[in-house]
């Protein structure tokens, strides 16, 4: 009798790898229902299956097998990845239950540096046929972490163990930002540090004793930040990324601290910076200065109703959507006028988009940054990354993506519509991948 097997190839690696999942040892034309399952630090089973015909030779290679009537259907190699539920199903109420930050963005609740452990398991009329198991890991072997206090910096640190590279240059350094929900970016960061970089996820609000809310933060701040960098870590090449506000940030910096700078990478960005707002204060004034003067930004429009905001996103399925009311503030003629001054950076420009961003229009902020960069002759590489099926969230391959068109604000309370679809937002994460690391190989050389 032939043995059935469950393979996946590879079975441990870094966790954007193009994985592969087949099945072997089935009677031709056979119904195999393939599984995946993870168990999160709260305890919480999320899973995926699909249901699959064996092919001639008694073969299924999700590559090429499309799935029937599972949590994902048609051919995706990805989808027992990225299609995983908590128990309930993709029910909002699953967020608003939630107590850690992770399940209210509706993703599972996993140290982010630790590896994800993924059952994998095919049975046919409910009997177990075969099993195996897929770690992905989110950081590499010889990399160090601490957390950064020093002075007024606040975040958290990746840092590798050899200091020098095989041929004895430095490694470079990557800062990155987390968007408007605050605290550490840990995302992406311990899988650009897994890449050969020291990585610094460099707080700026929402976290420990710094400021609660994003209003009038000094760039100077982040430029301590840089040259501690360059003291501890003896970086000599550094560049930034960040997503959302985040991503307007590191437009700004690269803008007025283009001396430190040698990359930048805005991930749904936007040309101009937003308004700050404190909810002792509302609307009003800049999210960033420099140099005791603001730096530009969109005009404070009108206060929100934040419970009429609130009770549209928790009505409307899709979350509320912001992206009309963010585009008519910022085509104010004042707005357009203030862009940020993205010429002056020093390095490669990587911008990263989606087309149907429902948080706020950053494809079309994104071409104005581009239009702004060819108009001033810029003479670095640069690209407008513009993602179809897309919203707000750009993860990295390999991530749960169930959730991914609403989010559960983690400051405000709030449904907010990001747009995209699961599916779409899944298969566009290796283009997000795929153009990270080589704009990194452009700006560190390696």
């Amino acid at each position: 009798m032939i043995q059935t097997t469950l393979t996946a190839t590879p079975s441990d690696a870094l966790q954007p790898t193009a994985i592969a999942i087949t099945g072997a040892g089935f009677a031709p034309g056979e119904i195999v229902r393939i599984a995946s399952t993870l168990v999160d630090d709260a305890g919480v089973t999320w899973s995926a299956h699909g249901h699959f015909m064996a092919d001639a030779r008694g073969e299924i290679d999700l590559a090429t097998a499309p799935s029937d009537n599972g949590t994902y259907e048609g051919v995706d190699v990805g989808g027992l990845l990225w299609s995983m539920q908590p128990p309930g199903g993709i029910s909002r109420q699953f967020m608003l239950d939630a107590t850690e930050r992770a399940r209210k963005l509706g993703s599972p609740h996993v140290d982010p540096v630790k590896p994800h452990v993924i059952e994998l398991s095919a049975s046919t009329d409910g009997q177990l046929r075969a099993r195996t198991t897929l770690t992905l890991r989110r950081l590499a072997e010889g990399i160090e972490q601490a957390p950064l206090r020093d002075g007024r910096l606040r975040g958290h640190v990746f840092r590798w163990k050899e200091r020098l590279l095989a041929d004895g240059r430095p490694r470079g350094c990557i800062f990155t930002f987390t968007g408007s929900g605050g605290g550490l970016e840990m995302g992406y960061a311990p899988v650009l540090a897994s890449l050969g970089y020291d990585v610094v996820c460099l707080a700026y609000f929402a976290y420990e004793d710094l400021p609660k809310f994003i209003a009038a933060i000094p760039l100077e701040y982040f430029e301590e930040g840089f040259q501690w960098a360059q003291r501890e870590l003896g970086a000599e090449t550094i560049a930034v990324q960040g997503a959302s506000r985040g991503g307007e940030l590191a437009i700004a910096l690269a803008s007025f601290l283009p001396q430190y700078i040698k990359g930048v990478i805005g991930i749904v960005p936007m040309y101009t910076t937003s308004v700050g707002w404190d909810p002792a204060k509302g609307f009003g004034g800049p999210s960033f200065t420099f140099r005791g003067e603001p730096i530009p930004h969109c005009g404070a429009g009108d206060d929100p109703d934040w419970d009429r905001v609130r009770l549209i996103g928790l009505a409307d399925p899709k979350g509320y959507a912001s992206t009309p009311e963010y585009r008519k503030t910022l085509e104010q003629p004042e707005t357009r006028a203030s862009p940020l001054p993205i010429e002056r950076a020093t390095g490669p420009v990587l911008l990263i988009s989606g087309v149907d961003d429902q948080m706020w229009p950053s494809a079309w902020g994104s071409d104005l940054i581009i239009n702004r960069l060819r108009a001033q002759g810029f003479t670095h590489p640069y690209r407008h990354l513009c993602l179809q099926e897309t919203g707000h969230i750009t993860p990295f391959p390999n991530t749960v993506t169930t959730f991914t068109p609403a989010v559960l604000h983690s400051l405000l309370g709030i449904f907010l519509a990001c747009g995209g679809t699961p599916a779409g937002t899944a298969r566009a994460s290796r283009q997000t991948w795929d153009a990270t690391a080589a704009h990194y190989r452009t700006v560190f050389g390696h």
